[in-house]
C-alpha cells in the first residue's frame, strides 16, 4: 500500500484542471499548516492527509455545519500507525464550491471516490458523521470490496425539519440553519457551538441545502442494509437513531456529548473507535501474512 504523512497535490499535478473550473488557482494553505488542497474534479478540496502505517486507513466525513476540522481529535489520535484523510465536501470550509451549484448526495459521493482513488486509498474504514454518514454509507454500498468498516457518528435522516429549512428562501435561509443548528447543539460545550456556528457560517448556502435534503430524505438505513461488513453507530444519549437498522449493526451511546460528539467527546469517540478498529487491522495484518 503506498503511504505518505501528508499530501502536497500542486500545480504540476492540477493547476490545468482548476484553471479550467474556477478560472484561478487559489492560494495553498501556510507551509506550517497540515491541510492540503486534494485531487478534485472541477475544483480543490482541502482536507489533512497524514500517518504512516500498516493499519488500515481511515477517511472521516463531516455534514451540515462542520468542517475537516471536526475531526481534529481523530486525527492526532489514529495518525499513529496508520493512515488518516479528512476533507471538507464541496462548498463548506475551503473546498471549491460545486461547478452548476450541483450538491446533490451522488456529487459528494462522486468526490469521495476520486480522493481515494487520487490517494491510492484502498481499502478504507470510513466515519461519517451527521449527514457526512449518508456520503459514507452510499459509498460503502457502492463500493463494498473497498470498504472495512463502516462507522456512522449521531445519524440524520428522515428529519423533516431539515426538509423545510432546506426550501426556505435566502433571506430566511441562514437564520433558520442557525436556529436547526441550536436544537443539536442542545448540551455542546461553548467551544463546540463557536466552532460549528463558525463553520456553518463559512459554507455556502447551495451546499447547505443539499446536506438539508439528504438529512430529510436519503434512505441511510437502506445503504446500510446493502452494505456487507462491518457497522457501528455512535450516538449522543439525546440523538434519535434511525428505526429498524439492519441486524448486525452495532449502536452504541455515549454518556456525555452532543451531536457533535467528535468535538464534545473526542476520548470517548476515539475509545468506540479503536475498539472497532481492533479487529479490522487484526484482519488485514493476517491477510498480508498469508500473502
Amino acid at each position: 500500500m503506498h503511504h505518505r504523512t501528508r499530501t502536497r497535490l500542486g500545480p504540476a499535478l492540477f493547476a490545468g484542471a482548476l484553471a479550467v473550473a474556477c478560472g484561478h488557482v487559489p492560494p495553498a494553505p501556510p507551509e506550517q499548516s497540515e491541510e492540503r488542497r486534494l485531487a478534485g474534479e472541477n475544483g480543490w478540496l482541502l482536507g489533512s492527509d497524514l500517518g504512516l502505517g500498516p493499519s488500515a486507513p481511515v477517511v472521516f466525513m463531516h455534514g451540515v455545519g462542520g468542517d475537516h476540522r471536526l475531526f481534529d481529535s481523530q486525527l492526532r489520535e489514529f495518525r499513529t500507525g496508520r493512515r488518516v484523510l479528512a476533507f471538507d465536501q464541496r462548498g463548506c470550509g475551503g473546498s471549491a464550491d460545486a461547478p452548476g451549484g450541483a450538491y446533490d448526495l451522488d456529487i459528494r459521493v462522486r468526490d469521495l471516490g476520486l480522493v481515494l482513488d487520487a490517494l491510492r486509498l484502498d481499502p478504507v474504514v470510513l466515519v461519517g458523521h451527521g449527514t457526512g454518514g449518508e456520503v459514507m454509507a452510499r459509498y460503502a454500498e457502492r463500493n463494498p470490496s473497498r470498504v472495512l468498516g463502516l462507522v456512522i457518528i449521531d445519524p440524520v435522516s428522515g428529519n423533516a425539519e431539515a426538509g423545510r429549512v432546506a426550501k426556505l428562501p435566502e433571506s430566511e435561509f441562514r437564520p433558520a440553519v442557525e436556529a436547526w443548528l441550536e436544537t443539536l447543539l442542545h448540551d455542546a460545550r461553548p467551544e463546540t457551538r463557536n466552532q460549528v456556528i463558525a463553520s456553518a457560517q463559512a459554507a455556502r448556502v447551495p451546499a447547505m441545502r443539499g446536506m438539508l435534503l439528504d438529512a430529510a430524505g436519503t434512505d441511510l438505513v437502506g445503504s446500510l442494509a446493502r452494505y456487507p461488513g462491518p457497522v457501528l453507530v455512535l450516538a449522543a444519549q439525546a440523538e434519535a437513531i434511525p428505526d429498524a437498522l439492519p441486524a448486525g449493526v452495532e449502536t452504541r451511546r455515549l454518556p456525555s456529548g452532543s451531536h457533535w460528539l467528535p468535538l464534545d467527546a473526542p476520548e470517548e469517540v476515539n475509545a468506540a473507535l479503536k475498539s472497532f478498529l481492533k479487529p479490522i487491522d487484526a484482519a488485514a495484518l493476517e491477510r498480508r501474512r498469508a500473502g
